[in-house]
Protein backbone atom coordinates (compact mmCIF):
# COMPACT_ATOMS: atom_id res chain seq x y z
CA UNK A 1 0.00 0.00 0.00
CA UNK A 2 0.98 3.81 -0.89
CA UNK A 3 1.04 6.39 0.94
CA UNK A 4 0.08 9.48 -0.87
CA UNK A 5 -0.02 13.32 0.69
CA UNK A 6 -3.35 15.01 0.28
CA UNK A 7 -3.81 18.43 -0.77
CA UNK A 8 -5.33 20.86 1.43
CA UNK A 9 -8.69 20.68 -0.22
CA UNK A 10 -8.70 16.72 -0.17
CA UNK A 11 -7.92 17.13 4.42
CA UNK A 12 -11.38 18.49 4.80
CA UNK A 13 -12.89 15.82 3.00
CA UNK A 14 -10.78 13.02 4.00
CA UNK A 15 -11.73 14.03 8.02
CA UNK A 16 -15.16 14.32 7.18
CA UNK A 17 -15.06 11.06 5.55
CA UNK A 18 -13.73 8.71 8.26
CA UNK A 19 -16.14 8.68 10.54
CA UNK A 20 -18.52 6.97 7.78
CA UNK A 21 -16.34 4.70 6.46
CA UNK A 22 -17.38 0.97 5.95
CA UNK A 23 -16.40 -1.77 3.55
CA UNK A 24 -18.05 -4.92 3.93
CA UNK A 25 -18.19 -8.69 3.46
CA UNK A 26 -21.15 -10.70 3.30
CA UNK A 27 -22.72 -12.73 4.73
CA UNK A 28 -21.89 -11.54 7.74
CA UNK A 29 -21.54 -15.13 9.27
CA UNK A 30 -21.76 -18.51 8.54
CA UNK A 31 -21.69 -21.73 10.40
CA UNK A 32 -21.74 -25.19 9.24
CA UNK A 33 -21.91 -29.14 10.53
CA UNK A 34 -19.31 -30.89 8.89
CA UNK A 35 -17.56 -34.40 8.98
CA UNK A 36 -14.17 -34.83 8.30
CA UNK A 37 -13.62 -34.73 5.14
CA UNK A 38 -16.64 -33.06 4.32
CA UNK A 39 -16.62 -29.57 2.20
CA UNK A 40 -19.11 -27.12 1.67
CA UNK A 41 -18.80 -23.95 -0.26
CA UNK A 42 -20.76 -20.79 0.09
CA UNK A 43 -20.32 -17.34 -2.33
CA UNK A 44 -19.10 -14.42 -0.49
CA UNK A 45 -19.95 -10.85 -1.76
CA UNK A 46 -17.38 -7.85 -1.03
CA UNK A 47 -18.13 -4.24 -1.31
CA UNK A 48 -15.02 -1.95 -1.40
CA UNK A 49 -16.93 1.56 -0.49
CA UNK A 50 -16.54 4.87 -2.38
CA UNK A 51 -16.04 6.44 1.34
CA UNK A 52 -13.52 4.04 2.40
CA UNK A 53 -12.62 1.49 5.47
CA UNK A 54 -14.09 1.52 9.24
CA UNK A 55 -13.03 -1.99 9.84
CA UNK A 56 -9.27 -2.08 8.67
CA UNK A 57 -6.38 -3.26 11.22
CA UNK A 58 -3.66 -0.42 11.48
CA UNK A 59 -0.63 -0.93 13.48
CA UNK A 60 1.22 2.33 14.04
CA UNK A 61 4.91 2.26 15.62
CA UNK A 62 6.01 5.65 16.57
CA UNK A 63 9.79 6.55 16.60
CA UNK A 64 11.03 9.79 18.57
CA UNK A 65 14.30 11.33 17.83
CA UNK A 66 15.74 12.07 21.17
CA UNK A 67 19.19 13.94 20.58
CA UNK A 68 19.90 17.12 22.14
CA UNK A 69 18.51 19.27 19.06
CA UNK A 70 15.22 18.02 19.91
CA UNK A 71 14.97 19.68 23.21
CA UNK A 72 12.48 22.52 22.15
CA UNK A 73 10.70 19.99 19.83
CA UNK A 74 10.65 17.10 21.73
CA UNK A 75 7.13 18.01 24.00
CA UNK A 76 5.29 19.24 20.64
CA UNK A 77 6.37 15.62 19.34
CA UNK A 78 4.76 13.72 22.14
CA UNK A 79 1.79 15.81 21.81
CA UNK A 80 1.40 14.89 17.97
CA UNK A 81 1.82 11.72 18.58
CA UNK A 82 -0.67 11.04 20.96
CA UNK A 83 -2.77 13.07 18.44
CA UNK A 84 -2.32 11.23 15.47
CA UNK A 85 -2.77 8.02 17.67
CA UNK A 86 -6.02 9.05 18.94
CA UNK A 87 -6.92 10.04 14.89
CA UNK A 88 -6.31 6.89 13.76
CA UNK A 89 -8.77 4.76 15.94
CA UNK A 90 -11.13 6.09 12.76
CA UNK A 91 -9.64 3.67 10.65
CA UNK A 92 -10.69 0.52 12.50
CA UNK A 93 -8.86 -1.35 14.73
CA UNK A 94 -5.72 0.13 15.95
CA UNK A 95 -2.38 -1.35 17.84
CA UNK A 96 0.55 1.05 18.03
CA UNK A 97 3.76 1.14 19.84
CA UNK A 98 6.75 3.08 20.69
CA UNK A 99 10.37 3.50 20.25
CA UNK A 100 13.10 5.89 20.42
CA UNK A 101 16.51 6.71 18.70
CA UNK A 102 19.54 9.18 18.41
CA UNK A 103 23.25 8.48 17.91
CA UNK A 104 21.82 4.66 18.97
CA UNK A 105 19.30 2.68 17.82
CA UNK A 106 19.55 -0.92 19.54
CA UNK A 107 16.50 -2.98 19.27
CA UNK A 108 15.45 -2.29 22.32
CA UNK A 109 15.51 1.08 21.78
CA UNK A 110 13.21 1.19 18.76
CA UNK A 111 11.31 -1.22 20.08
CA UNK A 112 10.81 0.32 23.91
CA UNK A 113 6.76 -0.55 23.79
CA UNK A 114 5.73 -3.50 21.23
CA UNK A 115 2.07 -3.06 19.70
CA UNK A 116 -0.90 -3.16 21.56
CA UNK A 117 -4.54 -2.52 21.31
CA UNK A 118 -4.07 -1.08 24.64
CA UNK A 119 -4.12 2.95 23.75
CA UNK A 120 -3.19 3.87 27.41
CA UNK A 121 -0.39 1.53 27.14
CA UNK A 122 1.34 3.34 23.95
CA UNK A 123 0.56 6.53 26.10
CA UNK A 124 2.12 6.57 28.47
CA UNK A 125 5.33 5.09 26.42
CA UNK A 126 5.10 8.18 24.44
CA UNK A 127 5.08 10.42 27.98
CA UNK A 128 7.61 8.27 29.23
CA UNK A 129 9.87 9.46 26.32
CA UNK A 130 12.52 11.39 27.75
CA UNK A 131 15.63 13.75 26.18
CA UNK A 132 18.49 12.13 26.34
CA UNK A 133 17.76 8.33 26.42
CA UNK A 134 19.31 6.65 24.98
CA UNK A 135 21.67 9.17 24.09
CA UNK A 136 21.99 12.63 23.86
CA UNK A 137 22.86 12.42 20.45
CA UNK A 138 26.02 12.85 18.56
CA UNK A 139 27.40 14.52 15.06
CA UNK A 140 23.96 14.64 12.83
CA UNK A 141 22.38 13.04 11.36
CA UNK A 142 20.84 10.35 13.75
CA UNK A 143 20.63 6.80 13.57
CA UNK A 144 16.57 6.64 12.22
CA UNK A 145 17.53 4.19 9.39
CA UNK A 146 18.48 1.68 11.83
CA UNK A 147 15.63 2.26 14.13
CA UNK A 148 12.88 1.80 11.24
CA UNK A 149 15.06 -1.36 10.58
CA UNK A 150 14.74 -2.43 13.71
CA UNK A 151 11.16 -1.86 14.45
CA UNK A 152 10.52 -3.45 10.99
CA UNK A 153 11.81 -6.83 11.47
CA UNK A 154 11.06 -6.98 15.62
CA UNK A 155 7.83 -5.87 15.79
CA UNK A 156 5.00 -8.44 16.21
CA UNK A 157 2.55 -7.47 13.06
CA UNK A 158 -0.86 -8.25 12.98
CA UNK A 159 -1.47 -10.54 10.04
CA UNK A 160 -3.21 -8.74 7.47
CA UNK A 161 -2.87 -5.12 9.19
CA UNK A 162 -1.78 -1.50 7.43
CA UNK A 163 1.60 -1.28 8.73
CA UNK A 164 3.14 2.21 9.77
CA UNK A 165 6.13 3.77 11.05
CA UNK A 166 6.15 7.58 12.24
CA UNK A 167 9.11 8.88 12.43
CA UNK A 168 9.24 12.02 14.63
CA UNK A 169 13.01 13.89 13.98
CA UNK A 170 14.49 17.49 13.26
CA UNK A 171 17.38 15.61 11.16
CA UNK A 172 17.97 13.32 8.60
CA UNK A 173 19.00 9.73 8.90
CA UNK A 174 21.73 7.43 8.79
CA UNK A 175 22.46 3.82 10.02
CA UNK A 176 21.18 0.66 8.32
CA UNK A 177 22.46 0.86 4.60
CA UNK A 178 18.49 2.30 2.85
CA UNK A 179 18.70 -1.06 0.58
CA UNK A 180 18.18 -3.13 3.20
CA UNK A 181 15.53 -0.87 5.21
CA UNK A 182 13.80 -0.77 1.99
CA UNK A 183 13.75 -4.68 1.25
CA UNK A 184 12.31 -4.71 4.97
CA UNK A 185 9.94 -2.39 4.55
CA UNK A 186 8.77 -4.11 1.15
CA UNK A 187 9.23 -7.66 2.59
CA UNK A 188 6.96 -6.52 5.84
CA UNK A 189 4.16 -4.50 4.02
CA UNK A 190 5.46 -1.46 6.17
CA UNK A 191 5.04 2.42 4.57
CA UNK A 192 7.26 5.05 6.55
CA UNK A 193 5.76 8.71 7.93
CA UNK A 194 8.36 11.02 8.66
CA UNK A 195 7.00 14.40 11.45
CA UNK A 196 9.93 16.55 10.67
CA UNK A 197 10.43 19.46 13.54
CA UNK A 198 12.90 22.17 12.16
CA UNK A 199 14.03 23.39 8.78
CA UNK A 200 17.78 23.07 10.07
CA UNK A 201 20.20 21.00 7.15
CA UNK A 202 22.14 18.17 8.55
CA UNK A 203 23.77 16.52 6.20
CA UNK A 204 23.30 12.04 5.68
CA UNK A 205 23.16 10.26 3.22
CA UNK A 206 24.54 11.52 -0.30
CA UNK A 207 21.88 14.19 -1.04
CA UNK A 208 19.54 14.00 1.92
CA UNK A 209 20.09 17.13 4.66
CA UNK A 210 16.36 16.44 6.28
CA UNK A 211 14.03 14.34 7.37
CA UNK A 212 11.63 14.88 4.79
CA UNK A 213 14.80 13.77 2.21
CA UNK A 214 15.45 10.84 3.91
CA UNK A 215 12.18 9.61 4.34
CA UNK A 216 11.45 10.16 0.80
CA UNK A 217 14.53 7.64 0.16
CA UNK A 218 12.50 5.15 1.75
CA UNK A 219 9.51 5.54 -0.21
CA UNK A 220 7.58 7.63 2.39
CA UNK A 221 5.87 10.90 2.82
CA UNK A 222 6.70 13.57 5.02
CA UNK A 223 4.69 16.35 7.46
CA UNK A 224 5.72 19.66 9.04
CA UNK A 225 6.32 19.34 12.86
CA UNK A 226 6.32 23.05 13.10
CA UNK A 227 2.43 23.27 12.56
CA UNK A 228 0.06 22.94 15.40
CA UNK A 229 -0.97 19.04 16.63
CA UNK A 230 -4.30 19.40 15.23
CA UNK A 231 -3.18 20.71 11.55
CA UNK A 232 -0.51 17.22 11.41
CA UNK A 233 -3.70 15.24 12.51
CA UNK A 234 -5.93 16.52 9.85
CA UNK A 235 -2.93 16.26 7.07
CA UNK A 236 -1.77 12.46 8.10
CA UNK A 237 -5.57 11.07 8.59
CA UNK A 238 -6.25 13.13 5.33
CA UNK A 239 -2.68 10.89 3.99
CA UNK A 240 -3.98 7.58 5.04
CA UNK A 241 -7.45 8.37 3.39
CA UNK A 242 -5.48 9.16 0.24
CA UNK A 243 -3.75 5.77 1.31
CA UNK A 244 -6.56 3.67 0.98
CA UNK A 245 -7.84 5.69 -2.45
CA UNK A 246 -6.04 3.52 -5.11
CA UNK A 247 -5.69 -0.88 -4.54
CA UNK A 248 -4.90 -2.89 -7.03
CA UNK A 249 -6.01 -6.41 -5.49
CA UNK A 250 -9.15 -8.24 -3.44
CA UNK A 251 -9.19 -11.47 -1.91
CA UNK A 252 -11.33 -13.00 0.80
CA UNK A 253 -8.95 -14.75 3.07
CA UNK A 254 -8.66 -16.53 6.92
CA UNK A 255 -5.39 -15.88 6.47
CA UNK A 256 -4.81 -20.03 7.90
CA UNK A 257 -6.13 -19.19 10.92
CA UNK A 258 -9.05 -22.11 10.53
CA UNK A 259 -6.53 -24.79 10.45
CA UNK A 260 -5.70 -27.36 11.73
CA UNK A 261 -9.82 -28.42 11.86
CA UNK A 262 -10.72 -26.11 8.34
CA UNK A 263 -8.52 -25.27 5.36
CA UNK A 264 -10.56 -22.59 3.54
CA UNK A 265 -10.03 -22.04 -0.27
CA UNK A 266 -11.03 -19.41 -2.09
CA UNK A 267 -12.01 -18.89 -6.10
CA UNK A 268 -12.51 -15.24 -7.85
CA UNK A 269 -15.77 -15.29 -9.69
CA UNK A 270 -16.00 -11.16 -10.30
CA UNK A 271 -13.86 -8.78 -10.27
CA UNK A 272 -15.66 -5.00 -10.77
CA UNK A 273 -13.96 -3.55 -13.69
CA UNK A 274 -10.68 -6.00 -13.67
CA UNK A 275 -9.92 -9.60 -14.10
CA UNK A 276 -10.27 -12.96 -11.61
CA UNK A 277 -7.17 -14.47 -11.28
CA UNK A 278 -7.14 -17.70 -9.30
CA UNK A 279 -8.40 -16.21 -5.81
CA UNK A 280 -7.89 -12.75 -6.88
CA UNK A 281 -9.43 -9.72 -8.36
CA UNK A 282 -7.03 -7.85 -9.44
CA UNK A 283 -7.46 -4.25 -11.92
CA UNK A 284 -6.54 -0.54 -11.42
CA UNK A 285 -9.27 0.10 -8.55
CA UNK A 286 -10.07 3.31 -6.93
CA UNK A 287 -13.00 4.56 -4.92
CA UNK A 288 -14.85 6.77 -7.12
CA UNK A 289 -17.65 4.57 -6.76
CA UNK A 290 -18.65 1.64 -4.66
CA UNK A 291 -16.94 -1.66 -6.20
CA UNK A 292 -18.59 -5.30 -5.73
CA UNK A 293 -16.43 -8.59 -6.06
CA UNK A 294 -18.04 -12.16 -5.54
CA UNK A 295 -15.41 -15.04 -4.83
CA UNK A 296 -16.62 -18.77 -3.50
CA UNK A 297 -14.99 -19.57 -0.60
CA UNK A 298 -15.06 -23.09 0.52
CA UNK A 299 -14.80 -24.79 3.64
CA UNK A 300 -13.09 -28.40 4.43
CA UNK A 301 -12.99 -30.15 7.51
CA UNK A 302 -9.52 -31.61 8.15
CA UNK A 303 -9.74 -32.74 11.59
CA UNK A 304 -11.77 -33.01 14.56
CA UNK A 305 -13.07 -30.27 16.65
CA UNK A 306 -14.80 -26.93 17.37
CA UNK A 307 -13.41 -24.37 15.04
CA UNK A 308 -14.43 -20.38 15.20
CA UNK A 309 -12.70 -17.98 12.93
CA UNK A 310 -12.59 -14.68 11.41
CA UNK A 311 -12.72 -14.48 7.39
CA UNK A 312 -11.38 -11.25 6.19
CA UNK A 313 -12.08 -9.12 2.92
CA UNK A 314 -8.18 -8.09 2.04
CA UNK A 315 -7.65 -4.92 -0.42
CA UNK A 316 -3.78 -5.15 -1.55
CA UNK A 317 -3.32 -6.86 1.32
CA UNK A 318 -4.87 -5.35 4.13
CA UNK A 319 -8.00 -6.27 6.06
CA UNK A 320 -10.62 -4.36 5.33
CA UNK A 321 -13.65 -6.23 6.86
CA UNK A 322 -14.18 -9.50 8.77
CA UNK A 323 -17.07 -12.00 9.04
CA UNK A 324 -17.53 -14.72 11.21
CA UNK A 325 -17.66 -18.77 10.52
CA UNK A 326 -18.15 -21.70 12.70
CA UNK A 327 -18.03 -24.98 12.74
CA UNK A 328 -18.79 -27.34 15.39
CA UNK A 329 -17.60 -30.60 16.25
CA UNK A 330 -19.53 -32.70 13.88
CA UNK A 331 -21.08 -35.98 16.20
CA UNK A 332 -19.71 -39.36 14.81
CA UNK A 333 -22.90 -41.34 13.55
CA UNK A 334 -22.72 -44.90 15.38
CA UNK A 335 -22.41 -47.54 12.61
CA UNK A 336 -25.45 -49.48 11.98
CA UNK A 337 -23.41 -52.69 12.88
CA UNK A 338 -22.71 -50.95 16.30
CA UNK A 339 -26.76 -50.91 16.71
CA UNK A 340 -27.89 -54.06 16.07
CA UNK A 341 -24.69 -55.28 18.22
CA UNK A 342 -26.21 -52.75 21.04
CA UNK A 343 -29.50 -54.25 20.27
CA UNK A 344 -28.92 -57.62 20.15
CA UNK A 345 -27.13 -57.42 23.57
CA UNK A 346 -29.90 -55.59 24.82
CA UNK A 347 -32.34 -58.36 23.97
CA UNK A 348 -29.84 -60.96 25.39
CA UNK A 349 -30.15 -59.01 28.94
CA UNK A 350 -34.04 -59.32 28.38
CA UNK A 351 -33.95 -63.26 27.63
CA UNK A 352 -31.72 -63.43 30.68
CA UNK A 353 -34.15 -61.33 33.42
CA UNK A 354 -36.89 -63.55 31.81
CA UNK A 355 -34.84 -67.03 32.71
CA UNK A 356 -34.40 -65.78 36.34
CA UNK A 357 -38.31 -64.72 36.61
CA UNK A 358 -39.14 -67.96 35.47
Amino acid sequence: MSFKLASVSAIAIGIMATSAFADTISPESFAASLAVGESVTITKTVVVEERGTSAALIDAHFLFDTSGSMGGAIANAKTAASSILGALAAFGDLSSGVGVFSERALPTDAIRSGLTTTDATTIAAINAVTLGDPDGGGDYPESGDTAINEATIGLDWRLGSNRFVFVLSDASMKGTDEATVLANLAAEGVSVIGIQFGTNCFSGEPGECSLTESVAALGGTSFSGGTSPADIVAAVTAGLTGSFANYSAVTVSDLGVGLPEIAVSTTCLTADIGVCVGDTATGAFDRSTDRTFTFDVTFTRVAAGDSNFLTRALVDGGIVASEKDSFPAAVVPVPAAAWMLLAGLGGLGFASRRRKAA
